[in-house]
């Protein structure tokens, strides 16, 4: 038998009340920016909350849930970039009524694009508390690559640097020059008029699987919630260990001290981007042996078995308690679906 470990919206190990707090907690003030943790080791259950909060904002129509799992796109695209244009495209694909707001749209992608661009102009050093660059060190881009031109054979190809040339043309020519914080002003406009366009209340974005991703991937989209942590209606909901994300921040910035006072470098830097803070306990004994024996009965007998749902009650029951209990035995398996189970034995744990 061979059990997925995919996170799953049935809730085994009780963490529905997490879910459920988080849910309320994003639902009491819908136009206010947030990010929420949801922490805990691997395994913990971090990425099924993350399902069950997706699931609990399934009937709203004013809210939008998307998911973003930078592991995915760790070593294709750049992580800051593919976060951004992530919640754009997902947007403008959840919201057919924004095909009316072409204006809007392109405004959006169009601001986009200077990361783009200074990604693919190759190691352009923009600032980081936005990664965009300013309107001044893209016109020095085209001066040095048109420079280049005359020989193409210290870079890739030539049509792909002409093709470079004209992208950043094309952003110069596609507005009025504006400094850093303007141009970050400007996206946050833009975007919260997306949202008005698109009819939204409230913008969920689940972030998963960031501590699976190696330490530069991580901090960049870590650096890219922050460009939307003042855009009104936008929330974010992490799920990550908080010591590989702090693993994470002494790699990716190895100059900075350990500590200050009291506190580490790295858990200021989690903290500071984290407002609300959910840590899933670890497992016990106990909880760890119900959740097996769960996970060998669904695998068994299927999820959408009406026994199965029995069998999580009784269970639930026996996690609200674990140091009564000893976890799920036979006996309780064939009681709970008033019948034994296919292979006997099978769930005697």
């Amino acid at each position: 038998m061979i059990l997925t470990d995919n996170e799953t919206k049935v809730d085994l190990l009780n963490n529905e009340a997490i879910a459920a707090t988080i849910i309320g907690l994003l639902r009491a003030k819908p136009d206010h920016p947030m990010t929420i943790g949801v922490h805990g080791d691997w395994g913990a259950g971090k990425s099924s909350v993350l399902e069950m909060i997706e699931a609990g904002f399934a009937d709203k129509n004013d809210v939008l849930c998307l998911k973003f799992n930078g592991w995915r796109f760790q070593g294709f695209e750049d992580a800051k970039i593919a976060l951004i244009e992530g919640i754009v495209t997902g947007l403008v694909e959840k919201r057919p009524a924004l095909t009316k707001a072409a204006v809007a749209v392109k405004d959006v992608f169009r601001r986009i694009d200077w990361l783009k661009v200074a990604k693919r102009a190759g190691g352009l050093a923009v600032t980081a508390f936005t990664g965009i660059p300013t309107p001044e060190q893209v016109g020095a881009i085209v001066g040095s690559l048109q420079g280049l031109l005359a020989d193409p054979g210290k870079l890739a190809t030539k049509e792909n640097l002409e093709t470079t040339i004209e992208e950043v043309k094309g952003i110069l020519k596609g507005g009025e020059t504006k400094n850093v914080p303007e141009e970050v002003e400007a996206f946050r406009k833009a975007f919260d008029q997306l949202l008005k366009d698109a009819g939204i209340k409230q913008l969920v974005v689940l972030i998963d699987d960031l501590d699976r991703c190696l330490p530069d991937t991580a901090i960049e989209t870590l650096e890219a919630i922050r460009l939307f942590v003042f855009t009104a209606r936008t929330a974010f909901v992490v799920a990550a260990d908080e010591a590989m994300i702090e693993y994470a921040v002494r790699k990716h910035f190895p100059d900075l001290p350990d500590s200050t006072g009291p506190r580490d470098y790295a858990r200021n830097y989690l903290e500071k981007l984290i407002q609300v803070p959910f840590r899933i306990p670890a497992l016990g004994e106990t909880e760890t042996r119900i959740y097996v024996t769960l996970l060998l009965a669904g695998a068994e007998i299927g999820e959408d078995n009406a026994d199965y749902a029995k069998l999580i009650a009784v269970a639930r029951e026996k996690l609200k308690r674990p140091w009564t209990t000893g976890g799920l035995d036979a006996v309780t398996v064939k009681t709970a679906g008033n019948h034994p189970p296919a292979k006997p034995g099978a769930f005697g744990m």
